[in-house]
């Protein structure tokens, strides 16, 4: 009776750790603690500790958050809504950031979904892709769409997308895990974990012109965008511990 108990410890423990080396979203969440669903809420901190916390539940570390703030990262604008964060505040939230164009829409059309739109975005250029995509479609996920009783939720604030629009979009898988998990969203996280594909929710839209960004009416070089981005993205990974073997 042990040695069966045993056997099934030891499997599921396999299936764990082949599922956690088989879905990269899941093995970054896992190093991030955002998985398993279990963790604990810290209280009596100051705004400034909260922002330091926020991030560092993001994956980074002391010296990642401290030369952000170096850069000129707001963080105590990190946890707040994103209409007038700038670039660089979106490049730490992100773990994709992509330049493509919109090809095709899906809609799931389920009760009580999560989502009720899923875009999927041509890649040109990654800026940023935490998760080592090969190019070619990555689908995002949009709340605001036609539901499964037929009505259209159009969800205020929230970035959407036209099929032929040429975008820039700062996206976060992690952030769709972790918000299932703080909703207790069981379900939706273990399909996310699970998933095959990687999907994405968008941090940030910006419309493309030519060689230009447009950022709330302000047209903006790309080339002035990409250089803000990658100073972020240099700070980040200066700041990683090295390996040691």
């Amino acid at each position: 009776m042990k040695i069966k108990y045993l056997f099934l410890i030891l499997t599921t423990l396999t299936m764990f750790a082949a599922k956690a080396q088989t879905n990269p979203v899941y093995n970054i969440m896992v190093e991030r603690g955002w998985a398993p669903l279990a963790g604990e809420n810290k209280t009596g901190l100051t705004h400034d500790e909260m922002d330091k916390e926020f991030l560092l539940s993001m994956g980074y570390n002391d010296t990642t958050v401290s030369n952000l703030k170096t850069i000129g990262v707001d963080l105590s604008s990190l946890r707040t809504m994103y209409s007038h964060l700038n670039e660089k505040v979106f490049t730490a939230l992100s773990d994709c950031i992509i330049i493509g164009v919109v090809k095709r829409k899906e809609y799931p059309m389920k009760e009580n979904a999560s989502f009720n739109t899923i875009a999927y975005i041509e890649v040109n250029e990654f800026l940023r892709n935490d998760y080592n995509l090969s190019k070619g479609e990555v689908p995002v996920v949009i709340r605001s769409g036609p539901t499964a009783s037929k009505l259209i939720l159009e969800v205020e604030g929230e970035d959407t997308l036209r099929i032929g629009e040429n975008v820039l979009l700062f996206l976060s898988a992690a952030g769709i895990i972790n918000e299932a998990k703080i909703n207790k969203g069981y379900e939706l996280y273990n399909q996310l974990i699970n998933a095959p594909t990687i999907k994405f929710k968008i941090i940030a839209k910006y419309e493309l012109e030519n060689e230009n960004v447009i950022v709330r009416n302000e047209i903006k070089r790309i080339s002035s965008l990409k250089d803000n981005i990658n100073a972020v993205l240099n700070v980040i990974i200066k700041s990683k511990p090295s390996v040691k073997n």
